[in-house]
């Protein structure tokens, strides 16, 4: 029997015992695809291991239905690893192939062109892949990674013993060490938990380098500890780009409709960035940049490869001189900044007289915030409204919000709000009213 019918009715038959919910023994398996035993034991700890597990003498088919046939026979006509390379424990061989095709999807997640949730996707199943990856490097090493009570008893998770997640996987594998492969992905990581519940597809651009690091350090670790056969290196590829600047309409409003998630995302990524050495921002392991420089050569043979990576050799610079000609980088590094977007009573003054086309005075301020009652008088935090205004414990003062500032310009360009506003005339307290010595009386403004 050819080996493609073989395969269809391999499929045909799994898929009936899966929806049926029953268990098949491995001569029936064989009775039906004309397959000798040798060959499904096989695929049973390598090509069918993620779908097919042993149960009370037979064997239970789970998740196959969720592939078309094309796509099964895709699977099984993949070249197999290496004989030499599946001398590993089956749980460990398991443990690695989920880990290999956890990847695979998340690069077919991040290449697809029409995907929306490119960043969301592709991160969710590379933290699946790193994990699983962990666990069968601690299989294989006799590492207990399973978590237990104070008693020392197994923890249970709907019957099952609860492994150990991603972060504690990373604390037993590094130990002390904080190395940048390490930081690439506790920065995933804290994205993931970012992004888990918001919409916000507009940051792949910003995360880029992050995620090809991740993945060429995935494809590095398991290489490394497993063999170069269980490597995902032919699935790489550098998607095709249709253009070369993004539409600044469709940005924008992109951006616009994610405003707040957008800002929520962005604030972590620039504060994990912030906080990092040079030594590890710079670090291909932590993110890596690629530039891609258009190559002109009046020989054939010199441009057939079309793109090509160029090392850099710290001990011989001059031989980067001709590219570093071509490239002009400006990094814009993130600091923390007290008080950032917060604005002190003279600004707000400013802001809103300009908005509104007429005088607004630090006075008319004053009388705006206690006729609308956004603070107290004096050193009162606990007054305030914080949407619209903060108590700077350090210098002693207020200072006020961008939204305080459209909340004026919106309510006072109303002319008989404005009216009403600057010809009340609340009671001025003595902190509000003077500012006696050098020392600024806190409440002013």
């Amino acid at each position: 029997m050819p080996k493609q019918d073989a395969i269809g009715k391999s499929y045909h038959f799994l898929v009936w015992y899966e929806r049926s919910g029953k268990r098949f023994a491995l001569n029936e398996l064989c009775d039906a695809t004309g397959w000798k035993p040798g060959t499904p034991r096989s695929y049973l700890s390598k090509k069918w291991s993620e779908w097919i597990v042993k149960e009370d003498g037979g064997y239970r088919v789970s998740g196959l239905i969720g592939l078309s046939e094309d796509e099964y026979s895709r699977h099984m006509s993949q070249v197999s690893v290496s004989s030499e390379q599946t001398a590993f424990p089956e749980r460990v061989e398991r443990l690695v192939q989920k880990a290999r095709q956890s990847a695979s999807l998340a690069l077919d997640i991040y290449n697809r062109p029409a995907t929306q949730f490119r960043t969301e996707g592709y991160i969710m199943q590379m933290i699946v892949a790193w994990t699983a990856t962990l666990h069968a490097i601690f299989e294989r090493d006799g590492v207990d990674y399973i978590h237990t009570d104070k008693q020392g008893n197994p923890l249970l998770i709907d019957g099952k013993p609860k492994p150990w997640g991603i972060t504690d996987c990373l604390r037993q594998h590094f130990g002390d060490g904080n190395p940048p492969v390490r930081r690439n992905i506790e920065f995933i990581i804290g994205l993931r938990n970012e992004i888990e519940h918001r919409y916000v597809p507009e940051i792949d651009a910003h995360v880029a380098g992050e995620c090809q690091a991740l993945l060429l350090n995935f494809e590095r670790l398991i290489a490394e500890e497993f063999g170069l056969d269980y490597s995902i290196t032919d699935a790489l590829s550098i998607p095709l780009q249709t253009s070369t600047l993004r539409n600044e309409v469709r940005t924008n409003a992109m951006r616009s409709m994610q405003a707040n998630h957008y800002e929520e995302v962005m604030d972590y990524i620039e504060s994990y960035r912030s906080e990092l050495p040079d030594s590890v921002y710079t670090d291909s392991s932590y993110s890596f940049r690629v530039y891609l420089i258009p190559k002109i050569s009046n020989r054939k043979s010199s441009s057939d490869v079309a793109l090509e990576f160029v090392k850099f050799d710290p001990e011989r610079p001059e031989e980067m001189e001709a590219l570093e000609k071509q490239i002009a980088l400006i990094r814009d590094r993130p600091v923390p900044v007290a008080n950032a977007g917060m604005h002190k009573p003279k600004t707000v003054a400013k802001l809103v007289a300009e908005q509104l086309g007429r005088r607004f005075s630090i006075y008319n301020h004053t009388q705006a915030w206690k006729y609308y009652k956004v603070r107290g008088p004096g050193q009162a935090p606990d007054k305030c409204c914080t949407q619209y205004c903060q108590f700077d414990n350090v210098h002693g003062d207020y200072i006020y919000t961008a939204a305080w500032v459209k909340f004026l310009v919106q309510k006072l360009s109303d002319p008989d709000e404005y009216d009403r506003v600057t010809q009340s005339r609340p009671s001025v307290s003595r902190d509000d009213s003077t500012n006696q010595g050098k020392r600024k009386v806190a409440g002013r403004g």
